[in-house]
């Protein structure tokens, strides 16, 4: 599930995983937010389903967390 070999590399669950890294230690986004701004800087073909599993991933590895207000943070 997190390595595909037929799948093009900036479709991973990795890739999408470093780069929601590298948007939010810039600044603050709620889940919906950080998807438009993915899609708009790295991927524009990106699913919402691998998205929402690199999320789960770097919560699961307590690299991110979400705030009271629904904004992600990097741990």
């Amino acid at each position: 599930m997190i390595i595909d070999r037929d799948s093009n590399p900036k479709d991973t669950v990795y890739y999408i995983s470093a780069c929601i890294l590298e948007i939010s230690n810039v600044q603050n986004y709620n889940v919906e937010g950080l998807y438009e701004e993915l899609k708009e800087q790295y991927n524009d073909s990106l699913e919402y389903t691998i998205y929402l599993l690199s999320l789960d991933f770097l919560f699961l590895i307590e690299k991110i967390s979400i705030s009271k207000e629904g904004f992600l943070e990097c741990l």
